[in-house]
């Protein structure tokens, strides 16, 4: 830039100075020739006094003797007959009438011209003055006399020339640095705004000129510094809000370019970077989606629903809406919505499952008990012995029915349960040993040798929870069990926890099913567990408890060798907080 302006100093500088050289030269051509003009004005006005005689001839060659410059002198008659020339024989010359300076002195008293003259080849100045008796006396000079004083002139104008030419480049590299510095300065401002810096005060230039400008630049760029601050700030709070927010979010164009998407969006799509500018369909091609994205762009429609992203294992809900433009009007733009729902959908399958399991499980006691009681009460049924058996198998069922129904209960409410209450400080081992004895009896039954042993296990917890808790895991450890079987307790004091492992020595869990016996209402062998009066609910009540306390789960089984449930449970040092 400064080049620049230098360079165009300059030019301006020489042009100037070129033109101020011509117009001098014009002006002293044009005052030296008016000089002369007057000279020879004054001259004839004297030689009229002495042209008194009748021989125009010798007057002429003598008055033209006592001039300088070589002036030539002439003597026209009214008529334009030339009566006597210094220079020529008057008999050869031509009629002078119509000569513009004896036109004007025949008329006016006196007249001049500049004109070429054919006789000699050359350019004249010409001056004509009327005499007493309409005589005119015509005096001429070349005008290469004058230029050659002009000429004269020269070498002083050279000189000023060479040193203007000197001067000049100085002058103007320094008007150009005085020009170019204050915007340098603002350039330098404005990179430091875009670079999202502050802008500096620019210096005071050097014109005056200037000042406002500057001024102006500064307020400016204060201005433009705090705008660009508050911009990035709120930029860098949205994209943080974004970035942070669990629900996805796409925004689109109307050539479905994506404006904005934030990480969770990414994550869902599976993309490894932001899309910004990008066409939708690097993001996604599922059909459904773009289907519902052009209906959302062309026609204003919304829509909403769930899919699986191409990883799996996740179900996702998409809420697609268009972006309202002026006025109401289709603008184009889409927002996307997405939603991860996998928990929601696996809880509603997960009740619908629950609610399925539950009425089939009360159906299959409820329709024994009304086929029994119809029998009775028909009065089909007169063996005594068979009605004490039929209303046994009532009892039972209605005894299966009401476990059911208690586990069913005891299970929405640990489910319900985000804190549990009544904790108090509990032994472990003093729980599994309670537990033990009151299934003693069944333990015997089943000829299954129960042990319980370990370190005390102190935990802080409500005891009823616990109790039910290893109350499930032994019973189960016993009823699945072979005859002349085992089943165990151990409580082991770890640093920062306790953990409890029931293990026995029963039937086992196959591989595949190792995964869903925590479920509501799975069942490894249905036909036993129905056999042995099983819900189906007990291990998932044992995980709703242990998740209450904090506790993890560890579960190794092996078909026809047994079962080892390991709950390692957290201290109040070694729980989360």
């Amino acid at each position: 830039m400064k080049r620049a302006f230098f360079v165009r100093s300059l030019l301006v500088a020489v042009a100037a100075l070129a033109i101020s050289v011509f117009v001098s030269a014009f002006v002293l051509q044009h005052q030296y020739l008016e000089n002369r003009k007057a000279e020879m004005k004054e001259l004839l006005s004297v030689m009229s006094v002495s042209a008194s005689t009748s021989d125009y001839g010798s007057l002429a060659k003598k008055l033209a003797g006592l001039s300088s410059n070589s002036m030539r002198i002439t003597f026209i008659a009214p008529d334009g007959t030339v009566k006597g020339d210094s220079a020529a024989d008057p008999d050869t010359m031509e009629n002078h009438r119509n000569r513009p300076e004896v036109k004007a002195a025949i008329q006016w008293g006196y007249g001049d011209d500049v004109r070429h003259s054919d006789t000699i080849g050359i350019d004249m100045l010409y001056a004509a003055k009327r005499l007493p008796g309409d005589m005119v006396i015509r005096a001429s000079v070349t005008i290469e006399s004058i230029y050659a004083h002009l000429w004269s002139l020269v070498p002083g104008l050279l000189i000023g020339v060479l040193l203007a030419l000197a001067v000049i480049p100085f002058l103007a590299w320094k008007l150009a640095d005085g020009i170019v510095r204050p915007f340098e300065e603002v350039a330098a401002s404005l990179r430091n705004i875009n670079g999202g810096g502050y802008g500096t005060e620019l210096c005071k230039p050097a014109y005056q000129e200037l000042g406002p400008i500057v001024r102006q630049i500064n307020e400016l760029s204060h201005r433009i510094s705090g705008a660009l601050a508050e911009l990035t700030a709120e930029r860098g709070r949205i994209s943080y809000l974004l970035d942070n927010m669990n629900e996805g979010l796409v925004v689109l164009d109307g050539a479905q370019h994506i404006l904005l998407i934030n990480r969770s969006a990414c994550a869902f799509f599976g993309a490894s970077k932001k899309l910004n500018g990008e066409n939708l369909l690097c993001l996604t091609h599922t059909p459904r989606i773009m289907e519902a994205v052009r209906n959302a762009s062309e026609n204003g429609k919304h829509d909403s629903f769930d899919f699986d992203p191409p990883d799996g294992g996740k179900t996702l809900q998409l809420f697609i809406s268009p972006v309202p433009g002026e006025n109401g009007s289709i603008s184009g733009g889409v927002t996307l919505l997405v939603n991860d729902v996998t928990a929601m959908r696996k809880t509603e399958q997960i009740r619908a499952e629950f609610v399925a399991n539950a009425s089939h499980e009360l159906k299959t006691p409820l329709t024994a008990i009304k086929g029994f009681a119809e029998l009775i009460q028909s009065g089909m049924v007169d063996d005594p012995r068979k009605k004490s058996k039929y209303l046994s198998l009532i009892c039972s069922e209605t005894d299966r029915m009401i476990v059911l129904i208690s586990d069913i209960l005891r299970l929405s409410e640990l489910e319900s349960l985000s804190e549990d209450t009544g904790k108090s400080s509990v032994s472990l081992l003093a729980v599994a040993q309670k537990v033990r004895e009151s299934l003693a009896l069944e333990a015997n039954e089943n000829h299954v040798a129960v042990t319980v042993s370990g370190d005390a296990g102190v935990l802080t917890a409500n005891p009823d929870r616990l109790t039910q808790m290893l109350l499930n895991l032994l019973d189960n450890a016993i009823k699945y069990n072979h005859t002349g079987g085992s089943a165990s307790v151990v409580v082991r004091q770890m640093p920062n926890a306790v953990a409890v492992t029931v293990s026995d020595t029963g039937i086992g869990i196959p591989p595949e099913a190792k995964d869903r016996v925590f479920e509501r209402f799975y069942r490894v062998d249905k036909s036993r567990s129905r056999k042995i009066g099983g819900t189906g609910l007990g291990l998932s009540i044992v995980k709703h408890i242990a998740g209450l306390y904090h506790g993890e789960i560890h579960l190794k089984s092996a078909v026809d060798k047994g079962t080892s449930i390991e709950i390692i449970f957290p201290t109040e040092q070694g729980r989360p907080d």
